[in-house]
């Protein structure tokens, strides 16, 4: 047993230091760059005169290099998409392959101060590490970011056969067609370098166990993503290897599930990357209550990497690249967790700066794309990181709405003082996503895409190029319509505080107006999300987002039939909430949030439909109490007509929404102030006592209130529970 642990802390020595170290005769370790330059902030570099012994005993020694100065270039793998992205004739830029080790450096912008260090870092700081001579590493202290001495011995995976080569190299096309451009967290180029290594062989060295891990994600999110997709051509080739997909999804998933302690334990950015894509599968397609603990495994790891820093000593545009990347989807990704879940977010509100994105190799728009009309032009973006930026941005305000909504502190009891401030903060929240919106570059501007026909008319005019310039064209599309729906769920979120929110029996004129207020804006909202052509995402991983954006959107306009009954808007919002249940019908089969989506929303609109009769015959048909508008044929017999809109029309505008709704002082908003149409005007014009008050004179059967919110939420937090 002696032998063997004297072997393997053998493997661990390095045959040659550094030159630094050998300068100062300082005890070097076999990782590049060595702990005590990484510490000093100096570059670690080896002379050439390598020995070949130890390029034998460190197969992978060239892709850790990356870090250590010493940059060799490598050309790009060859992928279908090469030739496209950078034209016949251009040149192709070179870069070095994507690191598996951790960065440590101090950012400058940092704290230093002692009460924002670790204990080790401490001691570091009194005992200079330089001066003694040696270092204080080991990972054996909390705090202490030293790499733990581990085994370098042989391992393989022992829950899954690693399919042959053509069928990995096949789901990483998958991923990078159908998840990259939704998720940000790879760059191609040197990830397909890694993996080529990684899949070439069936046993690795520990170090290369992080990697392997990333690899076995992205396969496993591609196998998920063409499981049902009956069109894409790589099921023949897995039947040709005769492998059954669904055991080796499973098998996949089991096999990271059964190392994520110990790529957590390496703490490299691949930690992150794995914690980012298994969160992301539980969410939709699994156990939630698992995608809430692996995303704080990676934004844990973030932290240990500190990526939330632009490290100084990164001299490697990709590696500095991905750890921005990482990062900026780390504060997407929580904020999107806490939005759902209902659950405060996990990242330090001092902690949330984006990084800027570089313009890569692996965004660039095809050239052929760019001759575009619609797409050409002075200042117009020639890459698809204005798209990753605008969704940063976005995300982060909607983490700093949030933040401010937890902070108001209500009373059992909501008064109008709470209520006039959650509305307050709603307001400013939609004056900031309303800026944001203003700046969205046209070529993701969906709205942009749907009116006039110019989708149709772009469809026409890409017709002849080749496949895969026509795929990126697509994807911009979809770019596009995610951030629409993500800007109009964003609307919903900040106005359903004051949509919750249960008021007695007197409310002032200003509470029932914001109310309405609220209501208008996220009614607008739910409407555009129910245009938006959600077919076109079927079969990529943002397919589950849209169902959960048009969840949110179908309970919303659950509501305007039982304020506003037999009206104009009310039978808007009734064929909205259809065109969603067709929607979610048409993806229920392979995806189970939309079948959920169709079962609720289908059980509420009948809810909905009952209690619209109920109050409009309890509220009369008299003159006096009908809404300024007869209520139209169509919207009597019912929803029989309609059908699901595919075409991408332009929805109804909110002022155009706007336009069928009675005055704010026509319209009646329960359970808020729990008034019959146009009754509340008339309380407010007799009431000689005091004008401020509205009191109720009736108790109207419940409407849809908070509970089904809190039912919403549930929901949420049940996706993936049941059958």
């Amino acid at each position: 047993m002696d032998k063997e642990t004297g072997l393997s802390q053998k493997t661990l020595r390095t045959s040659r230091a550094c030159d630094r170290c050998r300068r100062q005769k300082l005890k070097c370790d076999s990782l590049r760059p060595c702990v005590l330059c990484a510490r000093a902030g100096h570059k670690c570099e080896t002379s050439p005169r390598t020995t070949k012994r130890t390029r034998r005993q460190n197969p992978g020694a060239r892709d850790l290099l990356v870090n250590s100065g010493v940059h060799k270039a490598i050309a790009p793998a060859t992928h279908k998409t090469a030739n496209s992205i950078h034209g016949t004739g251009g040149t192709e830029t070179s870069y070095a392959p994507e690191s598996s080790t951790s960065y440590l450096e101090r950012s400058p912008k940092e704290p230093q101060s002692g009460a924002n260090a670790s204990a080790i870092d401490f001691a570091r700081r009194v005992f200079n590490e330089e001066e003694a001579g040696r270092t204080l590493t080991g990972a054996s202290i909390p705090g202490d970011t030293g790499a733990p001495a581990i085994d370098n011995s042989l391992w393989h995976l022992t829950e899954v056969e690693l399919p042959p080569e053509a069928v990995m190299l096949a789901l990483i096309d998958v991923y990078f067609d159908r998840i990259q451009w939704f998720i940000l967290i790879f760059h191609e180029p040197s990830f397909r370098h890694t993996a080529r290594r990684i899949i070439s062989q069936t046993s690795w060295r520990r170090q290369d166990l992080s990697p392997t891990m990333a690899v076995l994600a992205v396969a496993m999110i591609g196998l998920q993503s063409v499981l049902s997709d009956q069109r894409w051509p790589g099921h023949e080739l897995l039947r040709g290897h005769s492998i059954d997909e669904e055991k080796l999804m499973h098998g996949l998933i089991n096999e990271i599930r059964r190392n994520l302690l110990d790529i957590s334990i390496d703490c490299r950015v691949e930690a992150v990357q794995v914690c980012i894509l298994v969160s992301h599968y539980f969410v939709y397609h699994g156990s939630p209550s698992i995608a809430w603990t692996v995303s704080g495994m990676g934004l844990r790891s973030a932290y240990a990497l500190r990526l939330y820093t632009k490290s100084a000593q990164c001299e490697n545009p990709v590696v500095d690249e991905i750890r921005s990347r990482c990062w900026n989807h780390s504060i997407v990704g929580d904020t999107f967790s806490s939005a759902i879940y209902g659950r405060p977010s996990s990242i330090d509100t001092g902690l949330v700066a984006l990084h800027s994105l570089r313009d890569m190799d692996d965004l660039l728009i095809d050239p052929l794309l760019l001759k575009n009309e619609w797409i050409s032009g002075d200042g117009m973006p020639t890459t698809t990181a204005g798209f990753f930026t605008m969704k940063h941005e976005i995300y982060n305000i909607i983490r700093h709405n949030l933040l401010r909504f937890r902070r108001l502190q209500l009373k059992k009891e909501t008064i109008e003082e709470d209520l006039l401030a959650i509305s307050e903060a709603a307001q400013d929240s939609e004056k900031q996503l309303v800026s944001w919106r203003k700046r969205v570059p046209r070529l993701f501007d969906f709205e942009f895409w749907s009116s006039d026909n110019r989708l149709e008319h772009f469809e026409q005019q890409i017709k002849e190029l080749p496949q895969r310039t026509k795929y990126q064209a697509e994807t911009i599309i979809l770019q596009a319509a995610t951030l629409q729906l993500t800007y109009d769920g964003a609307l919903i979120q900040v106005h359903r505080p004051v949509l919750e929110q249960k008021t007695t029996s007197f409310c002032s004129r200003s509470v029932v107006d914001a109310t309405h207020e609220s209501l208008r804006v996220a009614t607008a909202a739910a409407l555009r999300i129910s245009s938006i052509p959600v077919h076109r995402f079927q079969h990529h991983f943002a397919e589950s987002f849209t169902s959960l954006q048009q969840f949110t959107a179908g309970v919303i306009l659950c509501i305007v039939p039982t304020s506003q009954p037999f009206t104009t808007a009310a039978h808007e919002a009734k064929a909205g909430i259809m065109r969603i249940i067709h929607a979610s019908t048409a993806f229920g089969p392979h995806n189970r949030i939309a079948k959920q989506t169709a079962q609720l929303l289908t059980e509420l609109l009948k809810v909905t439909i009952e209690r619209e009769m109920s109050g409009a015959l309890r509220g009369g048909l008299e003159t006096s109490l009908l809404p300024r508008e007869m209520p139209d044929r169509g919207a009597i017999l019912g929803l029989q007509q309609t059908r699901i809109d595919h075409t991408g029309s332009h929805p109804p505008s909110e002022r155009e929404v706007c336009s069928d709704y009675p005055p704010v002082s026509t319209i009646q908003a329960p359970p808020y102030s729990r008034l019959p149409p146009d009754m509340s005007q008339a309380i407010y014009d007799d009431s000689k006592v005091n004008d401020r008050l509205v009191q109720a004179p009736i108790e109207l059967p419940e409407y849809p209130s908070a509970n089904i919110f809190e039912q919403l939420d549930d929901t949420f937090g049940a996706f993936g529970e049941r059958e």
